[in-house]
């Protein structure tokens, strides 16, 4: 599919990284201007499985967005508000300055938490529940103290996700699919994956717990945790439709203007400095509420605009808002980011520099 007719250097980038053994399986859909215009699979998503339209991509980190985006669903209803201390919703996140930490914290990764288990792959491999998961994080010290820097951390989501679900009396995916799943028309996501898709989706390269039982991203324990982290499933053309919600013409709405701008601007306080995994530490790290904003530092694409907003996934996706030109664009592999942190970047940067070039171009 490409009815701007602009879209053939895209796929034929895609043909590449299949023909150099870079993935086994990749796709792209983009839309513009409110709507889908183009959408490209190429590779195996799984041995002897040609990746098509009905794939079904495990989206990892993405996930925290769809996290967010209920939380703030929840915000709208007055249940919760993002200034709140998460401790009065779960009194077992206190002592070290704990108590200090708001759902806001949590959501722009300034909570001062630990990214995850220093023994996760162990976790996984125990099958350990997300009731047990999220016991250990009450465990750890805090890095600093609230609000000062930015650390990415899943802890943050898995906490906020559970937090969420105290509050509103219902289970996580529950909340997950009630207030962005189904309003937001999103036929083929998955948090998490029923057994009946469990044919369509593609196995990921490289996961923590590769091969056993406890596999991260492939099998039944690790997708079955949902966790509000990394467990959202997703067709290519509904990780795109997800960020169309997002985006200025994008007809469909699940939120107001009012929690879109929020989500979409950097909410730490501003030059907040941290690290992110490959980017090194000690830069200012603006983040929305769930969205990583791109400002001055480039992150997600070369040449969109610094108002770009986006999130990117391990297993080899990234979904980008560029509200100047009007352009979402969602990429999915399945091949893990531990394979080779630098080519997996490049991937993912080429492709949305590649589908802003194509876009842009006066023709």
């Amino acid at each position: 599919m490409d009815s701007t007719g602009k879209l053939g250097q895209v796929y034929e980038l895609l043909d590449r990284f299949i023909a150099e053994g870079q993935v086994n399986a990749a796709a792209v859909a983009v839309g513009w201007k409110g709507e889908q215009v183009g959408e490209y699979q190429a590779g195996s998503s799984r041995e002897g499985i040609a990746a098509s339209a009905e794939t079904i991509w495990p989206l990892a980190s993405i996930s925290k967005v769809y996290t967010a985006a209920m939380v703030m669903a929840l915000v709208e209803r007055g249940l919760l508000t993002l200034s709140m201390p998460v401790h009065l919703v779960l009194p077992e996140l206190s002592g070290d300055g704990k108590e200090a930490i708001t759902f806001r914290h949590l959501l722009t990764h300034t909570s001062g938490l630990v990214y995850e288990s220093p023994e996760m792959e162990q976790r996984l491999i125990d099958q350990t529940s997300i009731n047990g998961l999220i016991a250990e994080v009450y465990t750890y010290p805090l890095q600093f103290e609230p609000g000062t820097r930015h650390a990415y951390s899943d802890y943050n989501y898995l906490l906020a996700g559970h937090a969420a679900s105290v509050v509103a009396g219902t289970p996580f995916p529950d909340l997950v699919r009630e207030h962005v799943i189904e309003p937001g028309g999103l036929a083929d996501t998955w948090m998490p994956p029923s057994d009946a898709v469990e044919p369509r989706l593609a196995r990921v390269v490289g996961p923590l717990a590769e091969g056993t039982s406890g596999d991260m991203y492939n099998s039944p324990y690790g997708l079955g945790l949902a966790h509000p982290a990394f467990g959202t499933c997703a067709t290519v053309s509904d990780l795109m439709r997800f960020g169309l919600l997002f985006a200025p013409s994008g007809e469909r709405r699940i939120l107001s203007d009012a929690s879109i701008r929020t989500m979409t601007t950097d909410q730490t306080g501003g030059g907040t400095p941290g690290s992110f995994p490959g980017m090194g530490g000690d830069k200012a790290m603006p983040w929305g509420i769930g969205f990583d904003v791109k400002g001055e530092r480039g992150i997600g694409g070369d040449i969109t605009s610094n108002r770009t907003f986006g999130h990117g996934g391990a297993t080899g996706c990234i979904l980008r808002v560029d509200p100047e030109d009007d352009i979402v664009i969602a990429y999915v592999s399945n091949k893990h980011a531990r394979t080779g942190r630098f080519p997996f970047t490049r991937r993912q940067v080429s492709i949305v520099n590649a589908v802003t070039a194509a876009l842009t171009r006066r023709s």
